[in-house]
């Protein structure tokens, strides 16, 4: 821990490590290069593999005044890629206009025809 790192003013730093991918078919990637969180010693790098496999992922430090080099490695599982879902067929409300135009002039010939009967039947009288 250095001096007043933590809990002091003063910013730790990182280091930087080389990151590089072996594949299931031997193959050699160089991921690229990062720095490392200079409190936890944690790091990330955003990587898209080409293929689907298993990969085995080695992180080298390379050393400095502080301290030696050091290495670590990890595997991960890359499966296929999702696919895209089709969108869903948009489904469009009935058009209503022509049955509550119908039903409006049904409702005035009943109206007429009630009121000619009314008529009617108060002629007679």
């Amino acid at each position: 821990m250095p001096i007043n790192g933590i809990y002091g003013n003063e910013t730790v730093t990182g280091v930087p490590v080389t990151l590089t991918a072996i594949g299931s078919d031997g193959s050699v990637i160089d991921i690229g290069s990062t720095t490392t969180n200079g409190y936890y010693g944690t790091f990330s790098k955003a990587w898209t593999p080409t293929a689907e496999g298993i990969y085995e992922i080695i992180v080298s430090f390379s050393g400095d005044d502080s301290y030696g080099s050091s290495e670590a490695t990890t595997s991960v599982s890359v499966g296929p890629a999702p696919t895209t879902p089709e969108p869903s067929p948009q489904t469009t409300a009935p058009d209503y206009t022509m049955t509550i135009v119908g039903v409006g002039i049904a409702i005035i010939i009943a109206v007429a025809v009630a009121v000619a009967l009314a008529v009617l039947i108060l002629r007679k009288r």
